[in-house]
């Protein structure tokens, strides 16, 4: 399976960093996440942007979706140590698979089952999502955006990638020890671990790596004051 990396045009890039300035500004914002990163990227991309003030949101998986081109995005935001060529990972579901194995075909599944069996378990259940979910959509073409962010928020990194659907025999799984309390997806092409989960949380884990020329760059964020920020508000909600 190859995965597209996916970059942005130099515009982008500006808009990028414009979008992640003016949202650090607002004294009302501590962090770049969920809606936040959400709007940054729609920014970034001239892409409609649902308010959730005013639009009602629903709980799929493609945060935003270009409708004219068919994309849909995921959108992710997740406080990493930059670096190109390290590795990162985020949740992607809450997979109970034991206590739904019957929904899912695997009506004998448990702990002590083939880790094979249960990955593809894990398959099964995280691809159901994406393919409900593109559906309802309309998406086709289906990706990952995702902000890395150092503690500070003065370093960042873009990654956008198309979504992973492996096929069971791409991966071997594996637990991490005799504990049993961390399972490990090995991507066989090159040993890279692709997921991890955790059957007590349920949480279920993808692990990525930054690609070379990754866009990894720097900001010095600024605060506008509280009062000047409602002033200048409150002037333009007023039509001055």
């Amino acid at each position: 399976m190859n995965l597209k990396n996916y970059k942005l045009s130099k515009a982008e890039e500006l808009r990028l960093k414009r979008g992640i300035l003016a949202a650090l500004s607002i004294p009302f914002i501590d962090s770049l996440e969920d809606f936040i990163w959400e709007g940054i990227f729609c920014y970034t991309k001239n892409l409609k942007i649902v308010d959730p003030l005013f639009g009602l949101r629903k709980k799929y998986l493609f945060d935003i979706v270009d409708e004219k081109n068919k994309i849909g995005w995921s959108a992710k935001a997740v406080q990493w140590t930059i670096k190109e060529g390290s590795e990162f990972e985020l949740v992607i579901q809450r997979a109970d698979v034991f206590k739904k194995r019957n929904a899912l075909g695997f009506p004998k599944l448990k702990r002590s089952s083939n880790p094979d069996e249960i990955g593809a378990a894990l398959l099964k259940h995280w691809q159901d999502k994406v393919n409900e979910d593109a559906c309802k959509q309309k998406v086709k073409d289906k990706r990952v955006c995702i902000l890395i962010k150092s503690s500070g928020n003065k370093k960042f990194a873009y990654f956008e990638e198309d979504l992973a659907i492996y096929n069971p025999k791409d991966l071997k799984w594996k637990w991490t020890d005799k504990t049993k309390t961390g399972l490990q997806g090995i991507r066989k092409k090159d040993s890279f671990c692709v997921y991890r989960w955790y059957p007590n949380q349920k949480q279920f884990f993808e692990r990525f790596k930054f690609p070379k020329g990754s866009f990894i760059f720097s900001l010095e964020p600024r605060r506008i004051p509280l009062n000047v920020l409602i002033e200048v508000l409150n002037n333009k909600l007023q039509g001055k």
